[in-house]
């Protein structure tokens, strides 16, 4: 079966707060969470992958008010454990900004810079440091349960966009 990525909407609600409860166990009420992000387009851009049925999600915020120049955070993203290590977050971000960038350009708008935010010690950082070419910018202690490293990529340096 083809894995695919396509933009996620209020349909798709039980299968991302499923992954999300998994994902996330110490957030609270995963329904009310993921309904809420759903309902912020254009503010999030919200995105799954299917493989047999909705196996990941992913949310991209635009910081700070519509710009010319959009700061896009990777604000969640998640794979249902049965699924991880198959190189679908990696599908799902490339994909994901693709549609992004479209979308953008047609409101006269363009990704200036990529912001991500993880656990110091989560695995997934190197991926973003890999795939955006993101370099650490700073770290907030007793932020969440473990320090929160702050990664960023420039436009540029997302060399699948080109």
């Amino acid at each position: 079966m083809e894995k695919l990525v396509r933009k996620a909407n209020q349909n798709d609600l039980n299968g991302i707060a499923e992954i999300h409860h998994r994902s996330f166990i110490r957030q609270a009420d995963s329904k009310q969470w993921i309904a809420s992000t759903l309902a912020a387009y254009p503010r999030f851009f919200c995105y799954l992958i299917e493989f047999e049925r909705t196996v990941g999600y992913i949310f991209w915020a635009q910081k700070s008010g519509f710009r010319a120049e959009v700061i896009l955070e990777l604000d969640q993203i998640a794979i249902h454990p049965d699924f991880q290590g198959l190189g679908l977050s990696k599908k799902l971000i490339v994909e994901s900004i693709k549609d992004i960038e479209n979308e953008l350009l047609k409101n006269n708008q363009k990704i200036k810079s990529v912001l991500v935010t993880t656990g110091v010690n989560n695995f997934a950082r190197k991926i973003y440091e890999d795939l955006l070419n993101a370099q650490e910018v700073a770290i907030i202690s007793d932020l969440y349960s473990a320090p929160e490293v702050y990664l960023k990529a420039n436009r540029e340096d997302l060399v699948f966009l080109d």
